[in-house]
Order: structure tokens, then sequence, then C-alpha cells
């Protein structure tokens, strides 16, 4: 199963063909209405739905065959509900869109989520115009991407041994420190990159200019 997560930040336009057609899409908070306002019913609707207006969260109730309301007042942010429900249904795949916008505090929490997928073996990505990010331990061949030009490697845990083959600054079991900027804007310079965690985490996200 495919799922996708559209979360309350900004969504590009350009994305709606590839939620619509996920095998299951949760609409997060007022993110569910900007779907059904954008021709696609999620099947599922979660969060508190402090973002809505009451014309709206009416909508998403008569539109949306499954509506999970919470408090306000809770533990955990609407992204992460909506994460805990799609890892109960053990999917292949989630894509997160809408998890980047302006509060910068739920994009770091967005991130940290990623981890969740991780620990279960669930392939999972937060995507936007401009950034796809994903959290990896362990090998993965990256085919170079028509829409993002740069690869950047991160170390998400304190330090990570990587190998890095296929780019244009190549390294062989380096080791990268979360407190260092190493491993920034590299680029594919074939078909594709082979990222070999030997150790540790890494944050994996391909990129492009805002302008181009």
């Amino acid at each position: 199963m495919n799922v996708a997560i559209v979360a309350n930040g900004h969504v590009d336009e350009d994305f709606l063909p590839d939620i619509g057609s996920a095998d299951l899409v949760i609409g997060v908070d007022q993110a569910a209405y900007w779907l059904l306002q954008h021709g696609v019913t999620p099947q599922i609707a979660i969060g508190d739905f402090d973002s809505t207006s009451r014309s709206e969260f009416n909508l998403i109730k008569k539109k949306v065959p499954d509506v999970r309301a919470f408090p306000s007042e809770k533990d955990v942010t609407d992204l992460e509900l909506a994460i805990d429900h799609a890892i109960s249904l053990k999917p292949k795949e989630v894509i997160i869109y809408g998890a980047i916008g302006i509060r910068f505090d739920h994009t770091i929490a967005a991130i940290g989520l990623l981890e969740k997928f991780l620990k279960r073996n669930i392939d999972a990505k937060i995507r936007d115009k401009h950034n796809e990010a994903f959290l990896l331990q362990s090998r993965r061949t990256i085919i170079k991407s028509n829409r993002y030009r740069y690869l950047s490697i991160l170390a998400y845990s304190p330090k990570a041994c990587v190998t890095l083959r296929g780019v244009l600054y190549p390294v062989a079991k380096h080791i990268f420190h979360r407190s260092g900027s190493l491993g920034v804007s590299n680029e594919i310079v074939g078909k594709e990159a082979e990222v070999i965690v030997h150790s540790g985490i890494v944050l994996v996200i391909q990129s492009r200019d805002r302008s181009k």
C-alpha cells in the first residue's frame, strides 16, 4: 500500500496527480479541506481541525468517509497522529506533502517523525516543490532527478560513517558530524548515486534552488 499524507504546510498543485493516485490519502487538519477544494477526496481526515472554519469542517465531515477529530490540547501534532495511523496500516511507502511551511518548528518536528518509519523499515519521504528528504541507515541507490539538482547527505545521528559514489564529491567511509555542514550541495554526476551508511543515520535531501 502506498499512502499520501497531506499536512497543513505549502503543497504545490503540481503534486495533486501523485497524491490522487495513492492507494490511501490522509488529509491532516485544514489540508483535508484544501484537498477537497482541489478535486481530491481523502479517505481519512485527521487532526484537531482548529485551522478550519465551521463551514470547512462541516464539508470535511460530509465528504470524507473517515473523520478522526482530536482535542486541540494534546501531546502530539496533527501530523504525528496521521503518521501513527499510517504506520498501523503497514504500508510499503509513505509520501508526506505539506510538512514544510511557514512554521520552522513544525518542519523540524516532521523531519524527526521520519525516524518512526525508519525503525519499522517503511520507505517514507517528505516532499515539496524544492526538496525531498528521507532518513537512511543502510544502503540506497538514488536515481538522478530532473526535479532536484542537489544531493545533500547530513548526519542525523551525532556522527555517521558514509561512502558516496557517483557524485561530484565522492567519499569512502568518511565520518560526517551533525555539528558540521560537510555533505551539503553535492550532485549526482551520472544516472545514479550510491549512498552507503556504514554506521549511524543520515538525512538525505534532494533539492533545487527556488529560482530554478
